[in-house]
């Protein structure tokens, strides 16, 4: 498509400017999409300049610092000890204490089987009596992955305790004196009172979703599913293997069939995902947006009513509103009843074909998710200048015009990270989905994997193999692929939205 310049660009009609626009977007999502890509190794690169810069500093202290800042490398505190920060090298040194304690008698057992898994099975005697323990592959991978990450903290916290020593001999050859407990105390809260308010959030974000994040990484890559249960069979590494038969349908740990179906259905279900987020993100959108302006309007009357029924809507638990809806759109349902008093016959809503379904569950995400766009339109609307409304009649635009210039442009600008939530949530609705349908229509493809519904999403058939099908290998696989989706689509938006590049112009 030819670039064109500014007064060709004026020199169009209304309608033409619209198409070029449209063809623009569309052409500029394949340079942006691979701009984006390209941006990504520069990211990951002043991430490891900053972890080096870091590193760089523990060097300089090895290097240039005194045998007391040396000997900090073997007994951690040491070089604390030495310029009288007792309470610091007490800590230092009951670390590295307890550390040594927990790899000799514990960590180390289970790091010493992390290559296998367990070589060892569980034998029992013909009363069902278990008369070997054997390998728990489960305790080792999560043992072993524990222990990993726990000697990941260790090295910072020695390196740490060097820098330390090296700061103190710093300080002390400066003013003759190391800081103290004191002036510790002060610095955390003082300038340092950030790391103490996000100290106890970060120990927790660490513990109960980086850890287990890291154990279902792991577990994508082994056989960890219901015919390899510990403690009564072992699982192992299988390497990409999962990874090639969802997204290749190559058979590498399995038939050809078996992969081949977990291709199918993955591509499959990954279609439907996002069709439904975008159908369920756009509609809410504009009809949200459009029943606002209705609303705002000055002609109309009962605006505090209006809108008290919208919040109705919204307090209500979604939960109890979509198996309310679920059983309205049953076979037997309140609805089939009604329309049999009026002669007509009985629909199966929910379970006569898939794209009935995939209708009946896009109208009712409009019933329950306008609302929220509602309110949020609203409360944009009643804060926008009514100045600038003003000098557009004084220059003589109509009101399609100064919707198109004032409305719609402030309206987008502080809905757009708004809507990049709304995609994700939608990516990831398992509710709606689940609650009214299961996942299943009335038809059933024969392609698809074990569990999966034809109107699964993603999200949902992840639930269903885990819970149902304890196949939690794929699942893991599932997971990691999800999150690449949600990731990859919610960076590359979020770059390119004017809240972001333009936040500055907001007034």
């Amino acid at each position: 498509m030819r670039q064109i310049s500014s007064l060709e660009y004026l020199a169009m009609s209304r309608g033409r400017k619209i198409w070029y626009k449209i063809c623009s977007f569309i052409l500029d999502i394949p340079r942006a999409i691979g701009k984006f890509i390209c941006n990504i190794p520069k990211a990951i690169w002043k991430l490891m300049k900053r972890i080096g810069a870091w590193f760089m500093g523990v060097i300089d202290a090895i290097h240039y610092g005194n045998w007391k800042t040396r000997m900090s490398a073997l007994v951690w505190g040491f070089g604390c000890f030495a310029y009288r920060q007792i309470a610091r090298g007490i800590v230092y040194l009951a670390y590295q204490i307890i550390f040594i304690l927990y790899i000799v008698f514990f960590g180390s057992t289970y790091l010493a089987k992390f290559g296998t898994l367990g070589t060892v099975l569980q034998e029992r005697d013909e009363m069902g009596f278990v008369i070997v323990q054997g390998d728990n592959s489960f305790e080792i991978l999560l043992y072993s992955m524990l222990t990993l990450v726990i000697i990941l903290f260790t090295a910072v916290v020695m390196l740490k305790s060097i820098k330390d020593a090296y700061s103190n001999q710093l300080g002390y050859s400066i003013a003759e004196r190391a800081a103290t407990m004191k002036d510790d105390a002060q610095q955390f809260l003082n300038h340092k009172f950030h790391l103490t308010i996000l100290a106890l959030p970060s120990l927790t974000l660490a513990v109960f979703t980086i850890v287990p994040l890291l154990f279902m990484i792991l577990v994508a890559f082994t056989n960890y599913n219901r015919n390899t249960l510990p403690p009564a069979n072992l699982f192992t590494w299988v390497g990409f293997d999962n990874f090639a038969s969802i997204l290749t349908g190559q058979a590498l740990g399995g038939t050809a069939q078996d992969a081949g179906k977990w291709s199918y259905t993955f591509w499959h279900l990954l279609g439907w995902t996002l069709e439904w987020a975008i159908i369920a993100t756009l509609s809410n959108l504009f009809l949200g947006m459009i029943l606002a302006l209705i609303i705002n309007k000055r002609s109309i009357k009962l605006k505090k009513f209006w809108r008290t029924c919208l919040v109705t809507v919204i307090a209500v638990p979604q939960f109890i509103s979509l198996l309310l809806v679920s059983k309205m759109f049953r076979n037997e349902g309140i609805i089939n009843t009604l329309m049999g008093y009026l002669g007509v016959a009985p629909v199966k809503w929910l379970n006569d074909s898939t794209q009935l379904a995939k209708i009946v569950i896009i109208l009712v995400n409009i019933w329950i998710g306008v609302p929220y766009t509602v309110l949020t339109c609203t409360g944009i609307l009643m804060n926008i200048p009514n100045d600038l409304y003003e000098a557009a009649k004084i220059d003589g635009a109509n009101p399609v015009r100064m919707f198109g210039k004032i409305t719609l442009p402030y309206m987008m600008f502080v809905l757009g990270p708004s809507l990049i939530t709304t995609f994700v949530g939608n990516i990831n609705n398992f509710n709606i989905i689940f609650l009214l349908t299961g996942g299943q229509s009335g038809t059933m493809d024969p392609k698809l994997a074990m569990s999966a519904g034809d109107v699964d999403l993603l999200i949902t058939w992840l639930y269903k193999l885990t819970v149902n099908s304890s196949q939690y290998d794929m699942a893991s696989v599932l997971g990691i692929l999800i999150f690449i989706v949600v990731a990859f689509f919610s960076l590359f938006v979020y770059s390119r939205i004017g809240s972001v590049k333009n936040e500055e112009d907001f007034q």
